[in-house]
C-alpha cells in the first residue's frame, strides 16, 4: 500500500496532522524533553509539553519552533520522526507532506523546514502559505477574483493576507501572537499584583478570563503563583477586566500590522474586504472579543471562523486532494534530493 499522504500544521504550540480521508488524526504539542546526561528524548509532544515548568535539573524542554520558523532543527526533526512513525506504522513508501508556515518566511527558512521533513522521513515536502490553507479550510472561495482577507492569529506569528484569484496579493507577517498575550499576562501579573505565575497558569487565565473587548458582564477566578516579593505561594484574584488592560498593547500591534496591509491594499481589493469583511482564523483567534476589538476600530466586520485552531490543518487536508494539479500549475514537490532553492 502507497505511503499516506499528509498535511501539517507547523505551529508554535501545537503540530497537527490531517491524513487524507481520515481527517485531523494528530494534535500535539511542538515539545521535545531530553535527559541531560544521556541526551535521549524521554518525553515528545503532550507527555513533554506537561513537564513545562515542573523540570527536575536532569531534563531538558525544547520548544523547537519560534516566530513560526525552526529554531533548534535535530529536536524538530526528531519530533517530526517520532509521529510520522507513529501515522504510517510499517509502510514502506515514505509520506507525501503539505506543510503550512508564515506568508513571509525567507527561502532559506523554508528550506529548513523541507530539509527537516525529508530528514524526519517524508518523501517530498511542499510548503504552502498559512493564511491560504487557513481560508480554504474555514469554506472562502478564494480562486475567483475577489479580495478576501485572512487573518492568522497563531501562538508565533500573526499572518495578515489578502488573498485574490487563489494567491496572496499583499501580506504581512508580525512576531506578535498567542505568545505575545501569554507574555502581556504574565508581565501584567508581575508588575500589578506582584505575582509570578506558571505558564500553565497564564495560560489557563488566557483562556478562562481573556478579553479583548468587555465582557457584559464580569467574571473572576482565584489562582495560585508565586508573591514576587517573599518569594512564597500566594493565592491571587484575577478579574476579566483587567485582562483588557494587559493585552491592549499586543492586540494594538495586531490592529496596526491589519492597517498597514490595508492601506496597501487597492481599492477594488478594499471594497471587497469592506463588503465580505475580514476572517480571523488560528487557535488564538478564540480569545474572547478580538473579533469585536478589531472590527469597532476599523469600522470593517470581523469575524472568527468556526474552529479556527483546525483551519490550517483542516485546508492543508483540501489541497492533499488536488497534490497532482498543484504541481501541474507549477507548484514544487522537493525531496532531499533536490533543496536547491
Amino acid at each position: 500500500m502507497p505511503g499516506l499522504d499528509i498535511g501539517i500544521d507547523l505551529g508554535t504550540y501545537s503540530i497537527k496532522f490531517f491524513a487524507r480521508k481520515k481527517g485531523i488524526i494528530l494534535s500535539e504539542e511542538t515539545a521535545i524533553c531530553y535527559d541531560t546526561f544521556t541526551g535521549d528524548a524521554v518525553a515528545i509532544g503532550n507527555s513533554a509539553g506537561e513537564m513545562l515548568d515542573r523540570l527536575p535539573e536532569s531534563l531538558v524542554l525544547k520548544c523547537p519552533i519560534e516566530g513560526g520558523v525552526i529554531s533548534d532543527f535535530p529536536a524538530m526533526t526528531q519530533i517530526l520522526s517520532h509521529f510520522i512513525k507513529e501515522i504510517c506504522k510499517n509502510r514502506v513508501f515514505r509520506p507525501n507532506l503539505i506543510i503550512s508556515a508564515p506568508c513571509c518566511v525567507t527561502s532559506l527558512e523554508k528550506k529548513t523546514i523541507i530539509e527537516a521533513a525529508c530528514t524526519a522521513g517524508a518523501g517530498k515536502v511542499h510548503i504552502t502559505d498559512e493564511p491560504i490553507v487557513s481560508a480554504i479550510g474555514a469554506g472562502l472561495s478564494i480562486e475567483h477574483p475577489h479580495g478576501v482577507m485572512v487573518v492568522d492569529i497563531g501562538a508565533g506569528t500573526t499572518d495578515i493576507a489578502v488573498i485574490t484569484m487563489g494567491t496572496v496579493a499583499f501580506a504581512s507577517s508580525i512576531k506578535t501572537a498567542g505568545a505575545s498575550f501569554d507574555e502581556a499576562i504574565s508581565n501584567y501579573l508581575r508588575r500589578d499584583k506582584d505575582i509570578v505565575a506558571g505558564i500553565h497558569t497564564i495560560r489557563k487565565i488566557k483562556h478562562t478570563l481573556g478579553s479583548a473587548f468587555p465582557r457584559d458582564e464580569e467574571i473572576e477566578a482565584v489562582y495560585s503563583g508565586k508573591d514576587y516579593i517573599t518569594g512564597l505561594p500566594r493565592p491571587f484574584l484575577v478579574r476579566a477586566s483587567e485582562t483588557v488592560r494587559a493585552l491592549k498593547e499586543p492586540i494594538d500591534t495586531i490592529f496596526s500590522a491589519i492597517l498597514d496591509v490595508l492601506e496597501q491594499t487597492p481599492p477594488e481589493l478594499y471594497s471587497d474586504i469592506c463588503n465580505e469583511g475580514i476572517l480571523l482564523t488560528g487557535g488564538s483567534a478564540k480569545l474572547y472579543g478580538i473579533d469585536k476589538e478589531l472590527s469597532a476600530r476599523l469600522g470593517i466586520k470581523v469575524s472568527c471562523a468556526a474552529d479556527s485552531e483546525n483551519c490550517a490543518a483542516k485546508g492543508a487536508g483540501y489541497i492533499l486532494k488536488n497534490m497532482k494539479r498543484l504541481e501541474d500549475n507549477g507548484y514544487t514537490f522537493r525531496s532531499k534530493e533536490n533543496l536547491n532553492m
